[in-house]
């Protein structure tokens, strides 16, 4: 391949990269406000652009027909969605006024009943836990006092040995094994 073969590839190939792309339509949904004007939308999301018969539509609120505010920036892009607000029916609601003395005397006395209970319980441990402590000063003594007797045994002389007892063991001379380790 000549020189100039490579330099018109890569000139071809550079041309392909700058190339502007080429833009896609994009499809526009309609949509209908709560005053029956009809609007153009690119996408029903945040930064889609609200147009009005081709022209961006002004700034500020803009209701749709189901209840939904959109909220319009410069040049027709929403900024916020806003859902549709759906009302409470006041039929369905439970009375708010109601008896709460007797619901409030009714937790009071499940709450006493609850904590009589735990005092109940609370009193037996105590009487538990002072049985064990009284055992422990008891094992307490008793190891205090073993332990005397042993360092009084292990302090006290055994005495003299006794001459006349003759073991099994004879004497023998010891060998120098200073020579290996010096």
């Amino acid at each position: 391949m000549k020189a100039t073969e490579i330099l018109q590839k890569l000139k071809e190939q550079f041309a392909e990269l700058v190339a502007q792309p080429t833009q896609t339509p994009v499809a526009m949904v309609s949509a209908t406000l709560e005053d029956g004007t009809v609007v153009e939308v690119t996408a029903l999301e945040v930064g889609g652009i609200v147009t009005i018969e081709g022209v961006p539509a002004p700034a500020g609120e803009h209701k749709l027909n189901d209840g939904t505010i959109l909220v319009v920036g410069e040049n027709g892009a929403i900024m916020e969605i806003k859902p549709k607000v759906e009302e409470m029916p006041t039929e369905e609601m439970p009375p708010m006024v109601e008896d709460m003395g007797a619901k409030f005397s009714s937790l009071e006395n499940s709450t006493k009943e609850k904590f009589a209970s735990y005092e109940q319980k609370f009193a037996n441990y105590e009487t538990k836990f002072a049985e064990y402590e009284s055992k422990l000063n008891k094992a307490t003594q008793l190891i205090e006092g073993l332990m005397n007797l042993t360092k009084t045994l292990a302090e006290t002389p055994t005495g003299t040995p006794d001459v006349a007892v003759k073991n099994n063991f004879t004497e023998t001379k010891k060998k120098d094994y200073s020579i290996l380790f010096s």
